[in-house]
C-alpha cells in the first residue's frame, strides 16, 4: 500500500525546487517557493505564501493570507542566505507573517511545535519561539525576541526587540512588553508591570500546590519584598533553591542579567 498522495489545487504555484512530504493538502491560489521543505500532513487552506529557505515539519496548518519565510524587514538585509525553521503541529491563522533571520542575528527564525498563532500576528526576524504557546490576534514581535514554552500573549500586545519571555507566563492584551518577563509571571500594561504569578495557568498545567507555593514565594522575594536584586537572588537560592521550578526562575534571571524591572 503506497503513501498518501498530495492534493494540490490547479490554481496554486509550486516551484519544482520545493520539497514536499506526503499527505499534503494545498488549496487554491497558494505559492510555495524553491527553498521550501514542507513536511507530511501540512495543509495550506488557500492564498498562503511559503517562501525562502524555510523548513517546515509535519502537521502544520496555514490559513488564508499567511506569509511564511519572506525576507526580513531590516534595512541592513542584503539578500543574504538566511532561514526559517518551523516544528510540528502549529496553527497559523489568517494573515500571519513570519520572516526569515538575518546574518547580524542568529541567521534564522525558529518556531517550535504545537503553537497557536492567531490572526494578524507578526513574528519578525531572528525570533525564537518555543512550544505550546498562544499568541493572540495582532501580537507583534520585534526582531530577536525569545519566547520559551507555554506562554500566552493577549491580543494587540507588542514586544520590543532583544527581549525574552519565560515559560508559563501570561501577558494581558494591549500591553507593551519592554522588559524581560521571568517564568511563571503574569502582567499587563503600557509599559508592562508584572503583577503576580500566573496562578491560573499553573493550575491548568497541573502544577501541585507545593510547586505553586514555592514559585509564589520566590516571586514575592524578588518583586515584593523590598530587597534589591543583589539581596533577593541569594536569599531565594538559600531558601528555595532546591526546587526545580525556582531553579528555572533563577536561571532566567542569571541568563538575562536580571533585566526584568
Amino acid at each position: 500500500m503506497g503513501l498518501p498522495m498530495n492534493t494540490i489545487h490547479s490554481s496554486s504555484l509550486i516551484d519544482p525546487g520545493a520539497e514536499l512530504g506526503d499527505d499534503i493538502t494545498i488549496g487554491p491560489f497558494c505559492t510555495v517557493g524553491a527553498g521550501v521543505k514542507l513536511g507530511d500532513g501540512c495543509r495550506l487552506i488557500s492564498h498562503a505564501v511559503l517562501d525562502g529557505d524555510t523548513e517546515i515539519e509535519a502537521g502544520n496548518v496555514f490559513y488564508p493570507f499567511t506569509i511564511i519565510g519572506a525576507a526580513p524587514q531590516d534595512l541592513k538585509f542584503n539578500n543574504e542566505k538566511t532561514g526559517l525553521f518551523i516544528g510540528k503541529n502549529n496553527v497559523f491563522r489568517e494573515s500571519v507573517s513570519v520572516h526569515r533571520g538575518t546574518v547580524t542575528g542568529i541567521g534564522e527564525t525558529r518556531v517550535g511545535s504545537d503553537n497557536l498563532i492567531m490572526g494578524y500576528v507578526h513574528i519578525a526576524h531572528d525570533c525564537v519561539i518555543g512550544n505550546n504557546n498562544v499568541l493572540a490576534n495582532y501580537v507583534g514581535l520585534s526582531g530577536h525576541v525569545t519566547i520559551d514554552n507555554h506562554v500566552i500573549l493577549g491580543g494587540q500586545t507588542g514586544v520590543v526587540q532583544f527581549l525574552r519571555i519565560g515559560s508559563h507566563s501570561y501577558v494581558g492584551g494591549a500591553s507593551v512588553i519592554d522588559k524581560n518577563i521571568p517564568p511563571f509571571s503574569s502582567g499587563y500594561g503600557n509599559r508592562i508591570e508584572i503583577k503576580s504569578i500566573n496562578i491560573v495557568g499553573l493550575k491548568r498545567a497541573g502544577f501541585s500546590r507545593d510547586r505553586i507555593n514555592a514559585i509564589s514565594d520566590a516571586h514575592k522575594l524578588y518583586f515584593r519584598s523590598g530587597l534589591s536584586e543583589v539581596e533577593a537572588i541569594p536569599r531565594i537560592e538559600a531558601e528555595l533553591g532546591d526546587m526545580e521550578d525556582v531553579q528555572l526562575f533563577l536561571g532566567f534571571l542569571h541568563e538575562t542579567g536580571g533585566k526584568v524591572h
